[in-house]
């Protein structure tokens, strides 16, 4: 009986067990998120003061956008960015209340960034506006 275990071992075919290999899908890097912030110019207009005086009003628009992948400025879009900030800036019932009022400034910046929005993921696929961001100066009238 021996012999024959003997036998039938060297008779069965040897193959190494191997471990089952472990799949792992490739791994991809997706790139990080990344915050920017993008100047939009400066838009003036004269004002009357509360005193009836002449005062100008200089708006310096901040835009902040967030997003993955290539950034390559607003360049080519800037005209049309442009209009669609002069547009509300020249529409707002009450530029005078801008420099004294909170709740007008946010409803300055609501329409800036409802008007600007589309244009820039447009301009810029993959991008986002996340907030704007208005730098108000006032200034008396120069001395003629």
């Amino acid at each position: 009986m021996s012999m024959l275990v003997i036998w039938a071992t060297l008779r069965m075919p040897i193959h190494g067990i191997a471990p089952p290999s472990e799949v792992h899908p490739p791994v991809t890097v997706a790139p990080p998120m990344v915050s920017r912030r993008e100047d939009l110019g400066s838009y003036g207009v004269t004002i009357f003061g509360s005193a009836g005086r002449h005062r100008f009003l200089t708006i310096h628009p901040v835009v902040e956008v967030q997003g993955k992948g290539n950034w390559s400025g607003l360049r080519t879009a800037r005209p049309a960015i442009e209009a669609a900030i002069e547009n509300p800036f020249m529409a707002f019932p009450d530029l005078a209340r801008l420099p004294d009022s909170l709740a007008a400034r946010n409803q300055l910046k609501t329409a800036i960034l409802q008007s600007i929005a589309p244009i820039m993921v447009r301009a810029e696929p993959g991008w986002q506006v996340v907030a704007i961001h208005l730098q108000l100066a006032v200034q008396g009238r120069p001395a003629e």
